[in-house]
């Protein structure tokens, strides 16, 4: 159903081929399509229309032996955000900006940073560390293979706070609230009396608009760009840390297809597409805030003393989480401690010691 779906929505609103360099002529035209299930607001959404696609072309118009024809659908016209990653696994999407957080089911070792919060700030460093993660760990990657795609791209957020309808001065201030929180971060609410609600990027606005939520957890680049603010004026700093949270995929059939220097063209420019997504992510936070405030937003920051409170009231959620995954035969406890262990030898120190038995 989805299928069919997904194909009559790509024939009606998939926007036309993206040409090559001026001049190149390439031998061997090649037909891909790429998606993502949020609009070109959101970073790596833009940063694959903007930069991967065309640069890929022009890396090889200097060869000169193929083209690329890229047929692209954003925001939901191909699939929504909730289906991309099953596009991309059925090839009605060739290369895809999935989000990881919504298929915690399908990949469960990639929450590790969601039930690991009060860690990194710096994307870029996370997503160093979670590379790392993965070569330690090949199981992550199996993931994917195992619903018929490879992951070119880990993408990251930069960090997460509180965005809401009233004022918080503490974490008690939470109790009672409704919160919309995305996968696994609804954990982070455990224990403050807050009433998480599974959300997702797409329906924020209105959905804090109605009263549906009193506050959404929210990374600190999409508070100006998706206009969150005007719907909920404080913005309370908690640094839940940076998390993983999105890849970018290709299908592994369509991968398997392409000749050995289009596979080496896509795998470079998406190499530089994760450093260029964590950049933005990384320096949108500080501008973001700016342009909320400048749009009526009020900031607060916790203290010390209450951020370390916050954490500490919460259960050891990543080891329930590893335990939940060594009982279905997934290396939950490796993933956790290694990703721990590589933290520390990064310099990281989290809030508690998520590993800690």
């Amino acid at each position: 159903m989805l299928e069919k779906m997904v194909k009559a929505a790509a024939a009606a609103c998939i926007g036309g081929a993206l040409a090559g360099a001026p001049g190149a002529i390439a031998q061997e035209k090649i037909s891909l399509t790429a998606g993502s299930g949020l609009a070109l607001a959101s970073v790596g959404t833009s940063e694959l229309a903007n930069y991967f696609l065309p640069e890929v072309n022009r890396r090889l118009a200097e060869g000169g032996r193929y083209q690329i024809e890229w047929t692209t659908g954003w925001g939901g016209t191909i699939a929504g955000q909730f289906d991309m990653f099953e596009a991309v696994e059925d090839g009605i999407v060739d290369i895809a900006y999935v989000n990881t957080l919504h298929e915690g089911a399908k990949l469960p070792l990639e929450q590790v940073t969601f039930v690991t919060p009060y860690g990194v700030n710096d994307l870029k460093s996370a997503i160093s560390i979670f590379n790392a993660l993965r070569e330690r760990v090949p199981a992550m990657d199996e993931q994917f293979i195992k619903y018929n795609q490879r992951r070119l791209a880990v993408v990251g957020l930069h960090n997460y706070d509180i965005l809401s309808t009233f004022s918080i001065e503490r974490y008690e201030d939470l109790s009672g609230r409704k919160i919309g929180a995305p996968g696994l971060a609804a954990n982070w609410l455990t224990g403050t009396g807050a009433v998480p609600v599974t959300g997702a990027l797409s329906e924020y606005y209105n959905s804090l608009k109605t009263g549906v939520y009193d506050g959404i957890l929210m990374f600190q680049s999409g508070l100006a760009s998706f206009k969150f603010y005007e719907v909920a004026p404080y913005i309370t700093k908690i640094n839940f840390g940076a998390q993983y949270a999105s890849a970018l995929t290709v299908n592994l059939d369509t991968w398997n297809s392409l000749p050995a220097d289009v596979q080496a063209a896509i795998q470079e420019v998406a190499d530089e597409y994760r450093d260029i997504t964590a950049n933005n992510y990384n320096q949108g936070g500080a501008a973001s805030i700016e342009k909320a405030v400048a749009g009526g937003a009020t900031v607060s920051e916790l203290t010390d003393e209450q951020r370390q409170a916050y954490a500490e009231k919460l259960p050891n959620i990543a080891r329930e989480w590893a335990a939940n995954l060594d009982a279905a035969g997934q290396p939950g406890t490796k993933v956790l401690e290694t990703y721990m262990r590589l933290s520390r030898e990064a310099g990281i120190e989290h809030a508690r010691d998520w590993a800690a038995k």
